[in-house]
């Protein structure tokens, strides 16, 4: 066997359509590694804009739904004294067409 040598003058031969299609086969991996690290990258800023918009909108939408939950609490505490005055109200009134009969 002979071995193969290297040099100035070595040759390498390739066929046309085999060059076409190794540089359409790395153009493929380019544009897929690409398009997979810009996924990863608008997914991550999107995660950060999460994480960041977290404190600013949902607490404080918490805390305005808090203080209504209150203030219709004290509202339903107001009618249920209402609806206490007016049972009273009513029972006294039908007391007093008892008398009278």
């Amino acid at each position: 066997m002979t071995e193969a040598k290297v040099n100035d003058r070595t040759t390498f031969n390739i066929s046309i359509s085999y060059l076409i299609q190794i540089i359409i086969a790395i153009a493929a991996f380019v544009y897929g590694y690409a398009s997979i690290s810009e996924h990863i990258e608008r997914n991550d800023t999107e995660i950060k804009n999460l994480r960041s918009n977290q404190n600013n909108y949902i607490f404080p939408d918490i805390r305005l739904l808090e203080e209504k939950v209150i203030i219709l609490e004290k509202e339903v505490l107001v009618l249920q004294k209402e609806i206490e005055f007016h049972k009273k109200e009513i029972q006294a009134i039908k007391n007093i067409k008892k008398n009278d009969r």
